[in-house]
């Protein structure tokens, strides 16, 4: 059973995930999710969070500016198609989006808008959603309700499972299919140990 499965819609879930579209991490941590959801049959709730909203009110340098604007179009482009499509329509764009921006780096703007809406065909979504201000709010609430999960402030991604959320994991690259189970496997047995609140490790330097 596919992750997008009408079961996920109705808020029966193995695991949901709060993510930032425009997160490299998040990207690598979302394919390891779809490939245990395919192998397994584990159903994921899919979810926004937003960096331009995490960041609000900080100096950031010019690189991390220019994400945090493709943070808060995409994010409103993604509201737009899970509001009209729900669970299946968000999970199709975030992976459509995931290929054209980091795979094939093509930048935020009206030619990615509609390569994800291709993928979806929506009734009413359009480009336009990236400049849509009142998607905003859909955004926010969709952010603030996986920060009241976390009970703290986290950034991208946030997974739940066991009812219990983390910040992570954090993945440099998609782990092959034998590992990601065993990753998946070994997360769960965390957040059945209620004592358990952080495990952390350098990144490699390359």
């Amino acid at each position: 059973m596919s992750t997008d499965s009408v079961a996920a819609q109705g808020n029966t879930f193995d695991v949901r995930i709060w993510l930032d579209p425009v997160c490299p991490f998040s990207w690598n941590t979302a394919r390891w999710l779809d490939t245990v959801a395919a192998q397994s049959g584990l159903l994921v709730d899919w979810q926004l969070m937003n960096l331009a909203v995490l960041n609000e009110g900080r100096e950031l340098p010019p690189a991390q500016q220019a994400r945090m604007r493709d943070s808060r179009q995409v994010g409103r482009l993604m509201a737009g198609i899970h509001r009209e499509l729900g669970q299946r329509g968000l999970h199709r764009a975030y992976f459509a989006f995931g290929r054209l921006y980091f795979d094939e780096s093509l930048p935020v703007g009206e030619k990615l808008a509609d390569g994800v809406l291709a993928a979806v065909t929506p009734l009413t979504t359009t480009s336009e959603s990236l400049s849509d201000t009142t998607l905003d709010e859909l955004v926010r609430s969709s952010h603030e309700a996986g920060q009241c999960a976390l009970g703290d402030v986290g950034g991208s991604p946030l997974v739940q499972l066991q009812g219990r959320t983390f910040f992570g994991p954090v993945l440099t690259s998609v782990p092959d299919r034998d590992t990601a189970q065993t990753l998946f496997d070994a997360i769960s047995g965390l957040a059945r140990v209620s004592e358990f609140t952080q495990l952390q490790r350098p990144r490699p330097a390359h």
